[in-house]
């Protein structure tokens, strides 16, 4: 509860009023100069406290009485009676920035520079990625999407290995023994169907499985002279 109470003072004082104080000197005219560069070197000590707050917070914050120091702090840097901000400018930032301008100008251009150069590598390296992945087609995939477009297309799929293994086991021996010259000795043994039996026996099959021809009509009887 304490450290809401001391929150909404520091909201008040630091951020809110100065705000609205900013914009009352900003719009009257003409522009006071001197109010003008008070309110900028206030918000350029904020603008530092605040970005080493968010940098090492969690370990100010574990400081007994953080709440209450910053309290004093921010009203010792805002309050116009006191003007603290103006102070700390003059007599730290300013020397500061001034003797290390140029350092400060390569580091923030090499900084940038560096920042751009390693996000760009890594998104044409996530980019080449990605291309890659989406550009593999597994066979495996593939295969029924083939298929299901030979049947759309009216052609048979190619015949598989195991397929024509099969096929060779079941009559190849009959088709290497029908090419052999008959002996002697083949009469004992009964030979394998040939390939003319073989012919012969689908072509019968082939008949059994047309359908038969309707029987023509008998012929009209003739008239018989009494």
């Amino acid at each position: 509860m304490l450290g809401l109470f001391f929150s909404a003072i520091c909201s008040w004082f630091a951020f809110c009023l100065p705000c609205y104080r900013t914009y009352k000197t900003l719009s009257q005219r003409p522009i006071v100069e001197a109010d003008v560069e008070r309110w900028c070197r206030y918000w350029v000590i904020i603008g530092g406290f605040i970005g080493l707050e968010y940098v090492a917070g969690w370990l100010l914050s574990w400081l007994p009485m953080y709440w209450e120091l910053k309290t004093v702090w921010l009203l010792f840097l805002s309050l116009p009676q006191i003007q603290g901000s103006t102070f700390i400018y003059n007599s730290y930032v300013q020397p500061f920035f001034a003797r290390n301008e140029k350092e400060i100008d390569a580091g923030i251009v090499s900084i940038q520079t560096n920042v751009l150069s390693f996000i760009q590598s890594r998104l044409s390296a996530l980019w080449e990625l990605l291309w890659s992945v989406s550009n593999k087609q597994s066979p495996s995939a593939n295969q029924p999407s083939t298929n299901q477009g030979n049947l759309a297309n009216g052609t048979s799929p190619a015949i598989s290995l195991d397929t024509a293994l099969g096929l060779f086991k079941t009559y190849g021996p009959s088709l290497l023994n029908s090419l052999k010259p008959a002996t002697a000795h083949n009469d004992a043994v009964p030979a394998p169907p040939s390939l003319t039996q073989m012919a012969s026996s689908s072509s019968i099959s082939t008949q059994a499985r047309t359908p038969q021809t309707e029987p023509s009509a008998p012929p009209f009887p003739e008239p018989i002279h009494m």
